[in-house]
């Protein structure tokens, strides 16, 4: 951890005096809403419509229904539509009748690849599409997303470039990947069916606009909002870094500046609930074979040579591996090739050639070189990719807090909050076999970690450890 001296401890007072004198205030944009709370008839306030057959649109108490019998060709959807401006959350109550399907496209007109749809039968779970090159993928189920028949749903698309997370009803059901990102510039909502089968959909309280940004304050990705995120502001001061870059909200201004300061003030000493945390293991057990996993229900079975240290970690407990046989075994969390990630664990002992965390039958992706110093096998698949070595030395039998960063064009590893190396890798192997912690890649005999493994982190984005 990087302590607060000269230069920096001047700051950090300066800013937390300051925040008692200034105050910044983020004014949110409001959207497009529309309840179709007017007299019945047609719709619109910008809507257009599509419809095939004997199906009619219209406003009828207070919301849209679009019912009839469908046409011969499955694919000739009857429905809403309207052009938008960029918006990234897209939410509506609906009701599918007697069968009738509920459609929700997002499309950028000005692309061919640029669309993505989802469908599903009354009481059935909701499946995704997209295009690729002009030719529409087959449909693919979401597992869990079982809209009610019958009865009002709330659906809430959000999307994040390539990724659409589904909120129904309040909860999160899914989330896909589109072949590539692209900017919504149409939103259609409708219906389709059997042909020659009748039925009815009712479309209501339909909000456009863009997910909230909510920015993160916890940089160095530890659970806590404090001095040591603040020296990371200051060591980027002045800087277009947008970790630090948090106000005004939602996406900074190009600078870390006192606006950013005054942000990270307000928030010291808080509990970080961080949506991009995505695995997180204590390991402060008693007993039992499971690590429990904080964030999720990736529970790692904990085999062989393992037993619990109550109190003996560096966040509260920890698990000691004895290097012959004990690990845990976790489920896939990570595909190293999607999108930025960082992998954290506290440490204390192991031996050279031993690996903290893996993927399986993939790569070591924390590891002691020959001489105990920091490694990571994870690389691109070019022909001259190789392993990133470092100087830094953690076999020592000190605790170190080790990381490996990818930010999407950087390949970092740290220890104890500084840099221990870096190269460019714009890419990386794929993977989503399980993970491993304490043990190698094939669970080779040499490779099981010899010490105590403590909060182990796994992020889907770059933070400085």
């Amino acid at each position: 951890m990087k302590w607060l001296n000269g230069y920096r401890n001047w700051l950090v007072l300066a800013g937390v005096v300051t925040v008692l004198m200034l105050s910044v205030s983020n004014a949110w944009g409001v959207g497009f809403l529309d309840d179709f709370n007017r007299p019945d008839g047609d719709l619109g306030n910008g809507w257009q419509t599509e419809t095939y057959g004997t199906i009619e649109i219209k406003i009828v108490d207070s919301e849209i229904l679009v019912a009839g019998r469908q046409p011969s060709d499955w694919w000739w959807r009857s429905g809403i539509s309207r052009p938008v401006e960029d918006e990234t959350r897209f939410s509506f109550d609906f009701k599918a009748d007697d069968n009738f399907t509920v459609h929700i496209r997002l499309r950028d007109t000005e692309t061919t690849d640029g669309v993505i749809e989802f469908y599903a039968w009354p009481g059935g779970p909701f499946s995704y599409s997209s295009r690729v090159s002009d030719v529409w993928t087959g449909w693919t189920q979401i597992p869990g997303s079982q809209m009610m028949a019958g009865q009002y749903n709330i659906l809430v698309v959000e999307q994040e470039g390539k990724e659409f997370t589904l909120t129904l009803n309040g909860q999160v059901v899914g989330t896909v990947m589109n072949n590539i990102p692209f900017q919504t510039k149409e939103l259609f909502i409708g219906s389709d069916v059997t042909p020659g089968t009748a039925g009815s959909l009712h479309i209501d309280n339909v909000e456009i606009g863009q997910a909230p940004v909510i920015p993160i304050f916890d940089f160095n990705g530890d659970g806590i909002v404090d001095s040591a995120d603040m020296c990371i502001m200051i060591d980027h001061w002045g800087e277009d870094y947008s970790l630090c870059d948090i106000a005004p909200a939602p996406f900074g201004d190009g600078i870390v500046n006192v606006q950013d300061l005054i942000t990270l003030s307000e928030h010291l000493f808080e509990e970080v609930k961080d949506s991009t945390l995505i695995a997180h293991w204590p390991l402060d057990e008693t007993e039992g074979m499971f690590a429990s996993d904080s964030v999720g229900d990736n529970d790692a079975v904990v085999v062989g040579g393992a037993v619990w240290q109550p109190g003996s970690g560096q966040v509260d407990g920890a698990l000691q591996l004895n290097g012959v046989d004990g690990c845990a075994i976790a489920r896939p969390v990570l595909s190293p090739q999607d999108s930025p990630f960082s992998i954290i664990a506290w440490i204390n002992g192991g031996a050279p050639g031993q690996v903290i965390v893996s993927q399986q039958g993939g790569s070591n992706l924390l590891s002691a070189d020959s001489e105990g110093n920091l490694m990571t096998e994870l690389k691109s698949s070019g022909q001259f990719a190789g392993p990133l070595l470092s100087e830094t030395a953690i076999t020592d039998r000190h605790w170190r807090r080790i990381g490996l960063v990818w930010d999407g064009s950087r390949r970092k590893l740290y220890v104890d909050g500084i840099l221990a190396a870096e190269d460019t890798q714009d890419s990386l192997e794929g993977s989503t076999n399980d993970l491993y912690i304490g043990t190698g890649k094939m669970m080779e005999p040499g490779t099981f970690f010899s010490g105590l493994i403590d909060d182990v982190r796994i992020y889907n984005r770059a933070v400085i450890p």
